[in-house]
């Protein structure tokens, strides 16, 4: 009968562990969940991931499929919700711009979008990009996504909007040889994989980081918090975050290697024997491509609501103006 009973208890714990781990947030637990998409964004938290930072609690680190990471953040049960989260700017916009559930605690990426082309095609400057643009097809991977809404805009802001033929693409599309597409918009780690096979025929032929503001690029992911966190523990975010801004120095390292990066990450996705990663293949250009360093609220908030007013002028399903009551700033 012990043993019966004994099983029976056992059973019911997997059971939890199991409704536990489904969950994208606390689902009841005291740990703290951080949920990230695959790519550039996981990046972000590799560090902490590889060193297991617990900051002195519990603190449980997720990688998911980037089309599933807005569903972190929007059950009606906000424990099922993540407590961090990294995810597109334009989609914190939209979910959580007023502030009443999360605040933006940073900017974690700026940018991690490129211009490829044959390589007898002309490459894409500020100086001459509406010039040389005009008239021409450009392939954008991930159309409906971020990557086709930053497009628009960068087409909008040089005045060609009407003067290009924009058509969606998959990444194994993007070739210089046989394409009726001049151009082709793709991020990486995509598009220095794509670059290196010499059988493509392509090369770099622009960021569009470059093209909207020079150096700075512009806010792509940004980190959010649940206001119940912040206020709880203002000390966990002011370590989380701190943390956070020393990465990215870390990713860059060379005494880091690409294997200790990748296997931080791929030993947090959900499935990892069963999970195509973003990344196949890492290096440290690749990583300063993609822009990664944490950039605080309070020194991004003009920049995050002047971006995310103009994606909504460009098309006012891509993103919506936020509140001051979005930002986190930390007196």
């Amino acid at each position: 009968m012990k043993k019966l009973l004994t099983a029976f208890l056992s059973a019911i714990v997997v059971g939890v562990s199991a409704l536990g781990f489904t969950a994208c947030g606390n689902g009841g637990s005291d740990g703290i969940e951080v949920y990230a998409p695959d790519g550039a964004p996981a990046l972000a938290i590799a560090k902490l991931m590889a060193e297991d930072t617990q900051f002195g609690k519990e603190v449980n680190y997720h990688v998911v499929d980037a089309e599933s990471i807005t569903s972190t953040v929007t059950y009606e049960d906000m424990n099922k919700n993540a407590d961090l989260c990294i995810l597109p700017v334009n989609d914190a916009s939209l979910l959580l711009g007023s502030g009443a559930d999360y605040k933006m605690l940073g900017t974690v990426t700026h940018g991690n979008l490129y211009l490829v082309s044959a390589t007898e095609k002309t490459a894409l400057t500020a100086d001459n990009f509406a010039q040389e643009i005009t008239g021409k097809k450009v392939g954008v991977v991930q159309m409906a996504k971020f990557p086709g809404a930053i497009t628009k805009l960068i087409l909008s802001e040089y005045g060609v909007s009407e003067e290009v033929t924009l058509q969606a693409v998959q990444p194994t599309e993007v070739t210089g040889v046989g394409s009726d597409c001049d151009y082709f918009v793709i991020p990486e780690p995509a598009a220095s994989t794509r670059i290196g096979n010499p059988n493509l025929n392509l090369m770099q032929a622009g960021s569009l980081q470059s093209l909207y503001g020079g150096e700075s690029g512009y806010p792509q992911a940004v980190l959010v918090a649940k206001n119940s966190l912040i206020e709880s523990d203002p000390e966990f975010i002011s370590q989380f975050t701190a943390a956070l801004a020393a990465s990215s120095l870390w990713l860059l390292d060379e005494t880091v290697s690409s294997e200790t990066i990748l296997n931080a990450i791929k030993a947090h996705y959900p499935d990892p024997e069963n999970t195509t990663p973003a990344f196949t293949k890492l290096s440290k250009s690749v990583i300063a491509n993609c822009a990664v360093y944490f950039t605080p609220a309070a020194d991004c908030k003009t920049e995050v609501k002047t971006f995310l007013s103009k994606l909504k002028g460009v098309n006012a399903t891509f993103a919506d103006e936020v509140t001051d009551n979005f930002f986190y700033i930390n007196a």
